[in-house]
């Protein structure tokens, strides 16, 4: 230190002012390249980091399998119609692992008097009572799920399944208003002057809403189809015998995020 202030006292004025300077600059300059350098490195982050979206909520079939898997077409009318005993299927909704609300619609069209019902469903096993089997359309496997019972409770709900566009008008046993009668939901796509629709075609559109994804990747239903005796029977005479015959229903299944 002695040397240092024997060296600093021989400079002169103009000299000591520079020193003074170059010594200010070098602490600044120590102070603000690690801080420039944390600043640059963390926008870099930011501006490679992919927000991550949500994913998806899509339809698949038991166990996670394809939509494709999702088979409906081998009911047996008569069956369902002497038995009493509903045909059952099992589907899902990919959550993507997360916790959200989301909405089940099913519409379908009224040619066949069928009732939709619609569970909670979760694994089981072929020991356990009343299972649904599941085995894809490749027959590789063979799943069994049964209807969930909720907390509180000791048999299962079914979830409340609420047609979004009931009947009022009584014009037939099962259909749905003609769309020139119902402006609320037809008035858009048909011509109310001209159009006369198909009253068994027109689409009844039922929603269960508020279910909350358990903490799984997928949330599993089954999906339970009976049979109408009381409307079957009602106006529509050529399903008293539930013959088996080629007539066809559609159905859609969709699953969308709670919006409020």
């Amino acid at each position: 230190m002695k040397k240092v202030k024997e060296s600093l006292d021989k400079l002169t004025t103009m000299q000591k002012i520079e020193v003074i300077i170059a010594s200010i600059t070098t602490v600044f300059l120590m102070i603000a390249v690690p801080v420039y350098a944390w600043f640059s490195n963390t926008s870099k982050v930011e501006t490679m980091t992919k927000v991550k979206e949500p994913a998806n909520l899509d339809i698949c079939a038991g166990d996670g399998d394809s939509v494709e898997n999702f088979e409906l077409s081998n009911i047996d009318l008569e069956d369902i119609q002497k038995t009493g005993q509903p045909k059952c299927y099992v589907f899902g909704v990919v959550t993507g692992n997360l916790k959200t609300f989301y909405d089940i619609q099913i519409a379908h069209t009224t040619n066949i008097p069928f009732t939709y019902t619609l569970y909670r469903a979760e694994e089981a096993t072929s020991s356990d009572t009343n299972v649904v089997i599941y085995e894809p359309l490749d027959g590789t496997k063979t799943k069994y799920y049964k209807r969930s019972v909720e907390e509180g409770k000791t048999t299962p709900v079914a979830l409340p399944l609420v047609d979004l566009n009931a009947d009022t008008s009584k014009v037939s046993h099962y259909g749905r208003k003609l769309a020139k009668t119902d402006d609320r939901f037809y008035g858009l796509g048909y011509d109310n002057e001209n159009d006369d629709p198909e009253i068994y075609a027109v689409p009844i559109y039922s929603q269960v809403q508020e279910l909350e994804t358990y903490d799984v990747d997928h949330d599993f239903y089954i999906l339970e189809i009976g049979w109408d005796q009381t409307n079957s029977g009602s106006g529509f005479s050529k399903w008293n015998a539930a013959k088996n015959i080629k007539e066809t229903d559609i159905i859609y299944i969709t699953a969308s995020r709670t919006t409020e």
